[in-house]
């Protein structure tokens, strides 16, 4: 919208006069629009000049509605300070005769004076998106902690330690692991979504896939994964991924069976020795892919081994496997606790703000097989 003037006088004849004078001292050097007030009944430009020798001036200045309007006094040269500056009831004086570079300078003040405004009100827009963002974030970061447990209890044959970091990503991840029944197996997920909506599916589905699978089923990882599949096809989306780890280990012989399958990274130390990665068995699930063919793989869990399942936002955060190997390696000797706290500090560490969060889900699982474990050949 093209910039408006308005001119107040006591008399319309007055205060085309003063538009007149105006008109004449911008020139060529601006050409904003130049409209009388009717004596402040009219409606008013972006930009006001007011008569400071007209009658009533202190009714007509009380009348005009300053918020986003600049306004400015007439004066003759002759004249001495004006009471209504001297107040802040205006913006500022024109002294008269005018000189174009006065009258130009006063509307480019009005023209900076809004752009501040402007970009005051743009940056408190932002400062409260950003706030509602970092709430809706710290909410999605509660609720995604309430869906893992928090510690595991006591699990034979084992010392367990976690560590889950909430992402800005859409999606999550989920970690669990349950005991069967007659206590000689332990069944193990950690699963990856792309987004929130297939996060929630999964849970829902693995819930139902445990009720329904037989004691036999319970005993193959391909069985329960293609199952998952099977119920997960019906709410995934095209553009939803999933990336499952399901393990199983027999405490008859304190062997791993599993299927890997997407992001998720499966590493493996033998006793007193260093970590390698354990390939994965195939791609991503999405909404047309299918199980890879082939058997589940197995791992020999000696006494004094560890195990580490650890999903591919720490990965993204440590910039590359090799990372994650060198911390996981460098502290293979230590607690299990410990090792992941130092995880957790080489994302950490990158960041700017104490607040600022990695960009998706980070979970990180150590399993640290009892030296006292028989294992039956």
């Amino acid at each position: 919208m093209a910039l408006q003037l308005t001119v107040i006088a006591g008399d319309t004849a007055a205060e085309s006069r003063w538009i007149r004078a105006l008109k004449a001292a911008l020139g060529t050097l601006a050409q904003p629009e130049i409209l009388p007030g009717q004596g402040g009944n009219a409606p008013l430009g972006q930009v006001v000049f007011v008569d400071g020798g007209m009658p009533g001036l202190r009714d007509a200045l009380e009348r005009i509605e300053r918020r986003g309007r600049a306004l400015f006094l007439i004066v003759r040269e002759e004249e001495g300070m004006p009471e209504a500056l001297a107040e802040g009831r205006v913006d500022d004086v024109l002294i008269f005769p005018f000189r174009p570079l006065e009258v130009l300078g006063r509307v480019r003040q009005h023209q900076q004076a809004t752009m501040w405004e402007e970009v005051t009100k743009l940056n408190t827009s932002f400062t409260e998106v950003i706030a509602r963002l970092q709430e809706d974030l710290k909410l999605a970061e509660r609720l995604q902690r309430n869906k893992l447990p928090a510690r595991f209890p006591e699990v034979r044959g084992f010392r367990i330690a976690s560590r889950y970091l909430a992402g800005m990503r859409s999606g999550g991840d989920h970690f669990d692991l349950a005991e069967s029944r007659d206590g000689q197996q332990l069944s193990i997920v950690l699963s990856d979504s792309s987004s929130y909506g297939l996060s929630s599916a999964v849970l829902s589905v693995l819930m139902k896939v445990a009720m329904k699978l037989s004691a036999e089923e319970t005993r193959s990882c391909r069985e329960t994964v293609r199952k998952i599949h099977e119920e997960l096809a019906l709410t995934l989306g095209e553009k939803d991924r999933l990336s499952l780890f399901y393990g199983i280990v027999s405490r008859k012989d304190y062997r791993l069976r599993f299927l890997n399958l997407g992001n998720s990274c499966a590493l493996l130390a033998p006793p007193k020795g260093e970590f390698a990665e354990v390939s994965s068995q195939g791609p991503l699930l999405t909404q047309k892919s299918g199980l890879p063919e082939g058997e589940e793989s197995v791992l020999p869990l000696l006494p004094e081994s560890r195990l580490a399942l650890v999903s591919d936002g720490f990965v993204e955060c440590l910039g590359g496997m090799p990372a994650v190997l060198e911390v996981l390696n460098r502290h293979r000797a230590s607690e299990a606790v410990d090792c992941i706290n130092e995880l957790v500090f080489k994302v950490k560490e990158r960041f700017t703000e104490p607040d600022e969060l990695p960009a998706q889900d980070c979970t990180a699982v150590l399993f640290d097989v009892e030296a006292r474990v028989m294992r039956v050949v």
